[in-house]
């Protein structure tokens, strides 16, 4: 997948680089996906401690978005201008929190190469409906090897990605909701929508593990699809069942730019109560089966 990837965006570099190169922020993009790729790759080889890994991924991320230090906004607050610093290190602390939630939800066959087909295949269309042809073209890319691999990887899987592919998917994503919504009219929250099961999936089983005072930063089987599987489900079902909220909150991101206000608000408090619900329902499952995780 990332090999196809890859083949897809130098053969694009080659033949229209004037094209490619003068989209503010794309490039980097690219490269950050490449670089998290190759250290996925070492990891996958030769295994990297949790904090190691994590400085190198902070580092390369602050690194990519110093190129693009113009993007950044100068907002003052109360009468202080809050350095451009600042606004770079909160992006590459949410790039790499990005990189890392896509690794641990590679857990299941097909859940995190239908995640990116589904959500790159609306990024074409997205980026297509506003005009940036760069960034469409280069989700076009990433939905197309996204596919290619799911044919092997859909349950039973027959291939897996490894931290190589769900590092090069969560830092392409990851730095794109940054840079993209800079650089380009579409809206940082319409870029991160999508990813919304992911989000929410990871986050709450992280705290859940900061809070019971367990090693979080080492693998288990706690995530929300993890326990859904434990229950008996297939991991075609649970794929699928990923996969329709990843669509839904796709339609989400699209009816997001259609309303403003109360409308968005309302929105998102919709979009976060049906996970919410079907969260509430796998702890009721789970205490059927004698005990609920949360």
């Amino acid at each position: 997948m990332v090999a196809a990837a890859l083949l897809a965006f130098g053969c694009w570099a080659l033949l229209a680089a004037g094209e490619m190169f003068s989209l503010k922020g794309l490039p980097s993009s690219i490269l950050f996906a490449f670089t998290m790729s190759v250290l996925g790759f070492w990891d996958d080889l030769s295994g990297l401690s949790p904090l190691a890994r994590f400085l190198f991924q902070l580092i390369a991320a602050i690194l990519f978005l110093w190129a693009w230090t113009g993007l950044f906004p100068k907002i003052p607050l109360g009468g202080v201008t809050l350095p451009q610093f600042l606004w770079i290190l909160t992006g590459a602390i949410w790039i790499v929190w990005v990189v890392n939630l896509y690794n641990f939800m590679d857990g299941i066959d097909g859940l995190a190469g239908g995640e990116a087909a589904v959500a790159s295949s609306f990024f074409f269309l997205l980026f297509a409906r506003y005009g940036e042809s760069g960034w469409a073209v280069a989700n076009l890319f990433v939905a197309a090897a996204s596919m290619g691999f799911l044919v092997h990887n859909w349950p039973p899987a027959r291939v897996f990605m490894g931290d190589t592919g769900s590092a090069f998917l969560g830092a392409f994503f990851g730095m794109q909701s940054v840079v993209a919504s800079l650089a380009t009219p579409v809206p940082f929250l319409v870029l991160v929508l999508p990813f919304t099961n992911f989000i929410l999936d990871t986050t709450v089983t992280l705290l859940r593990r900061m809070v019971r005072g367990e090693k979080w930063y080492l693998s288990h089987r706690s995530h929300y699809y993890q326990r859904m599987t434990n229950l008996g489900m297939s991991h075609k079902k649970v794929t699928v069942i990923e996969l329709l909220f990843a669509t839904g909150s796709c339609v989400a991101a699209s009816a997001y730019l259609w309303v403003d206000g109360v409308g968005r608000a309302i929105l998102i408090a919709v979009l976060l109560s049906a996970f919410l619900t079907y969260g509430i329902w796998i702890c009721a499952k789970e205490r059927e089966e004698g005990g609920c995780h949360t």
